[in-house]
């Protein structure tokens, strides 16, 4: 079973069938990232919508075992995610809400700080806020998978030790691999990987050194993290960004608190490498992680049986 820790895909046929086409089986995806509770209902909607009239290919899944019902049924299991948490607004009783209409995984904070903590990106990390303490407990119990890929790293290691359920890096790579402030230090891929989580390695390029990275230096980092932390703690989270228009970037990274001045100021996707351009080149990252040492095994684990394992552990069955 192939599973993909997230994409950010705008979702079409199309788009389904192109995941598809790369033996994917389940996809975390992403269907709230800027928006406050009505935008994010509405954007699980738009989603149900989907599902509904690509029933053949694609279905929302809650469970461990409706993905290995929507396994046997040939259709693209979807788990449903937010990379922020601003839609749960202040009150620990919204992680239960959006868990009764499908959402299974929840990202502490995307590219700024809010109530719960701080991002990557903040020039200080102020840790986790007493609001995020009980917002975590609160995702634990509704069993929700946290999410810290996008979080700064003081708050995203207070957020491992806050957890009673083991976490989430669900897309980013270890920074010596690549230096941006959206990956993270060993401590803390450590610190993840011994309560029992699982870090999804991205390909997004700019998080993994560029289009020009080869298949065998990539697969070569997937190979020495998972002798770090163990080989089950090591999984893809390729961040596919499927379907969307050339101008679309400013918002995802963006939304409204940092808009570009000007179109042509508006940054743009960046290229792929050739080896991997999407997820319709899952059979080429096979291909390299079996070339970079992996057995068989291993290699299944990394590209599925990990996440499974902790779906398992965290989604109520």
């Amino acid at each position: 079973m192939i599973i993909d820790g997230l994409q950010i895909n705008d979702w079409s046929r199309d788009v389904i069938e192109e995941v598809r086409s790369g033996g994917v089986d389940v996809v975390h995806a992403t269907v709230g990232v800027w928006e406050d509770m009505a935008g994010a209902m509405t954007r699980i909607g738009a989603f149900r919508h989907l599902c509904r009239h690509n029933a053949d290919l694609i279905r929302i899944t809650r469970s461990v075992e409706e993905i290995h019902e929507a396994k046997a049924d040939d259709v693209l299991a979807v788990v449903l995610g937010f990379q922020n948490s601003s839609m749960l607004g202040d009150d620990p009783e919204m992680a239960g809400i959006f868990a009764d209409v499908g959402i299974r995984v929840i990202q502490i904070t995307y590219n700024i700080a809010n109530h719960l903590g701080s991002s990557c990106w903040e020039p200080n990390d102020g840790g986790l806020t007493r609001a995020g303490h009980r917002m975590v407990s609160a995702l634990n119990d509704a069993g929700v998978l946290v999410d810290i890929s996008h979080v700064g790293n003081v708050t995203g290691r207070e957020t491992v030790d806050a957890s009673s359920q083991p976490i989430a890096i669900t897309h980013g790579n270890p920074i010596a691999f690549c230096d941006s402030p959206r990956n993270k230090p060993d401590e803390l891929v450590s610190a993840v990987a011994d309560r029992g989580g699982v870090i999804g390695c991205t390909l997004y390029p700019l998080f993994m050194g560029g289009a020009d990275v080869t298949r065998s230096e990539y697969c070569g980092m997937v190979a020495a993290l998972s002798e770090q932390i163990g080989v089950e703690h090591v999984a893809i989270g390729s961040d596919a960004v499927l379907g969307w228009s050339p101008d679309a970037l400013g918002w995802m990274r963006n939304g409204r608190w940092d808009r570009a001045t000007a179109p042509s100021a508006a940054p743009s996707f960046p290229p792929w490498p050739e080896w991997f351009d999407g997820p319709k080149d899952f059979g080429s990252l096979s291909d390299g992680l079996d070339g970079a040492g992996f057995t068989s095994t291993e290699r299944d684990l990394v590209l599925g049986g990990n996440w499974l394992r902790l779906f398992g552990e965290v989604f109520p069955s």
